[in-house]
């Protein structure tokens, strides 16, 4: 380490070591501060400028070492000098001292820090470098951590330290006219009764209310930002656009209808999706037939001295199809139209926040402008590339729609070409 930053840690270790050595923080305490109200106030009256200077050089020494009381001195601020002036000070007391902070943790650990863990803090320094005061701003709105833990950590990025000015000044601004507000309240309390006045009450409110208000903003600022791509429709032809028609889309589109809520609910291929038509129903139904043949197999286990049973597959897949049909009228289309869904059978492409693009079964395109937008389109699963491992795909259905060897329309399946050879495909298969 160098002489000038040896120099520098030495002088701010000493100085946040008299700070508590000698226990200066109990002259930033609010016991204290109601204790000297009057004489404080009185020095302000008839020092006006010296009092602001001193005030200023006490904040910005506080927040530039990382000391505890920052946010009673804001109190003071208001206390003292009221709403305009207490926040003017403090705003521009607050930001100073913390880019002295972030100065200083960048002067002695940035290059320590990057050089030992550069390569694990490259993906953190290209988003700040990218938006790095998004980032800060959102810090400085909502204070999900202490400031003086932004300060110095900051400090270890790549973000410009104008920017980190700037960005703290505006972003710390709300929170300072909160605070300095409150604090113009405090100065006002003589009693037991000063305590519930109304203007006291407002400025404990806002305190609780400001972590919401400004996450709010915050999201909103997020929110136009990645939607300023795109022009907003000035109204919408639906509250919600949902994709797919399995058990996810049928729900929220039930839920949806069930509110009053104008929904459109697009399917290109089955009402009921994987469940209904190839998962949960279908093979629930299977395993049914599988189990009671299980049970005649182990008659014996149940008391029974003899059992026996013939089984046709064809039959049981018959069987399964049938249970199929019968759960079908729920999940259909007549259904979900006599609830209000408009239902539509096509292919759904979403062209912005606001708009989904819907081919029709004929080749007719509609776009619909919603206000939401739920994709519940399911997923096909991935078989790894693995040598030997064959690729299975279904197999192409007869003229009737039904599998060729066992008539079960989509349960039988076809094997790719071999992973040996990919001229001569191999033997087709059923799985049975």
């Amino acid at each position: 380490m160098k002489g000038s930053r040896i120099l520098i840690l030495v002088a701010i270790v000493a100085a946040v070591g008299a700070f508590f050595a000698l226990d200066l923080g109990r002259y930033l305490s609010l016991d204290f501060v109601k204790s000297q109200q009057a004489a404080i106030s009185t020095y302000a009256a008839q020092n006006p400028f010296a009092a602001a200077a001193a005030f200023f050089a006490v904040y910005v020494a506080v927040t530039g070492l990382s000391l505890p009381g920052a946010a009673i001195l804001t109190l003071v601020g208001g206390a003292v000098f009221g709403l305009l002036w207490g926040t003017v000070i403090v705003s521009f007391a607050s930001s100073i001292g913390a880019t002295l902070a972030f100065l200083v943790s960048r002067f002695l650990l940035r290059d320590w820090v990057q050089q030992k863990f550069g390569d694990k803090l490259a993906p953190i320094n290209a988003g700040v470098e990218r938006e790095g005061a998004f980032y800060l701003f959102a810090l400085r709105l909502v204070p999900a951590f202490p400031f003086f833990v932004v300060n110095l950590v900051m400090g270890l990025t790549p973000i410009r330290a104008a920017t980190f000015y700037w960005v703290s000044q505006v972003g710390m601004l709300a929170g300072t006219v909160v605070f300095v507000y409150a604090g113009t309240q405090l100065a006002q309390i003589t009693s037991l009764r000063g305590i519930l006045s109304p203007g006291l009450i407002g400025a404990f409110v806002l305190l609780g209310l400001f972590p919401f208000i400004a996450k709010r903003i915050v999201e909103t600022l997020k929110a136009r930002k990645v939607y300023a791509k795109w022009p907003k429709p000035a109204s919408f032809d639906r509250h919600v656009v949902v994709i797919g028609a399995g058990s996810a889309g049928l729900v929220t589109s039930y839920i949806a209808a069930a509110v009053k809520a104008k929904v459109t609910l697009v399917e290109r291929h089955k009402m009921g999706g994987d469940c209904l038509n190839t998962g949960c129903v279908p093979s629930k139904a299977l395993i049914r037939s599988a189990k009671f043949l299980s049970h005649v197999r182990r008659a014996k286990e149940f008391g029974i001295h003899t059992a026996s049973a013939d089984f046709d597959f064809a039959q049981v897949m018959a069987r399964v199809q049938s249970v199929v049909k019968q759960v079908e009228p729920h999940d259909s289309v007549e259904r979900y139209s006599g609830l209000g869904v408009d239902c539509l059978a096509g292919t759904a492409r979403i062209t912005s926040p606001w708009t989904v693009e819907v081919t029709l079964e004929g080749g007719e395109k509609r776009t619909l402008t919603t206000k939401n937008i739920v994709i519940a389109a399911g997923a096909r699963p991935f078989v790894p590339p693995i040598p030997g491992l064959p690729t299975r795909t279904r197999s192409p259905p007869t003229r009737s729609g039904t599998c060729a060897r066992c008539r079960s329309g989509s349960w039988c399946w076809a094997a790719a070409p071999s992973a040996r050879s990919s001229r001569r495909p191999s033997r087709a298969w059923a799985r049975r």
